[in-house]
């Protein structure tokens, strides 16, 4: 029985750390996660609170495209707030009226050197630039935002995006 207490015990502690270890990192980033979501929810402060959407990405030795698709059904203006406070890597954010598969999009709005900062726009302002691109184009039905997060050493970060809409 003591034998077998000895050789269980370290296995035992062994496998706890380990479970401390990869379980650790994901609740801290989940903290950081919630508390940069409630920084969003401030910054577009007034709205009624819609939803929100958090990318998680493992930075790598190569770049990465990360697309999010929002609809905007109502004739309602949305404000959007996008924190991407928890990302070290170089990225850059793009906003288009058609998802990456369609030849023929629009690039609406663009934030260049977007990490460790938070964004903030509108459907408004998204709007009137796309009808500057394309004058006899309709009010945007959905929106498509882009991430692209540039290369670095392998930890896990995210982006939070939160949206609400004006009263």
């Amino acid at each position: 029985m003591i034998k077998l207490f000895k050789i269980s015990l370290p296995f035992a502690i062994c496998l706890l750390w380990i479970g401390l270890v990869s379980g650790g990192n994901d609740s801290v980033l989940e903290a950081q996660m919630s508390t940069l979501k409630q920084e969003c929810k401030e910054l577009i402060k007034g709205t009624r609170y819609e939803g929100s959407k958090i990318t998680y990405f493992t930075l790598g030795s190569s770049k990465q495209i990360k697309n999010i698709e929002v609809y905007t059904f109502l004739l309602d203006e949305y404000k959007f707030a996008i924190s991407a406070k928890k990302c070290s890597a170089p990225l850059t954010v793009k906003i288009y009226d058609a998802p990456a598969d369609n030849k023929e999009r629009v690039l609406i709005k663009e934030f260049k050197k977007a990490q460790g900062k938070n964004l903030k726009f509108s459907t408004a302002e998204l709007n009137d630039a796309y009808v500057a691109k394309i004058p006899d184009a309709d009010r945007l039905r959905n929106i498509h935002i882009e991430y692209t997060i540039g290369s670095g050493k392998g930890s896990k970060e995210g982006i939070v995006l939160v949206y609400g809409i004006e009263p």
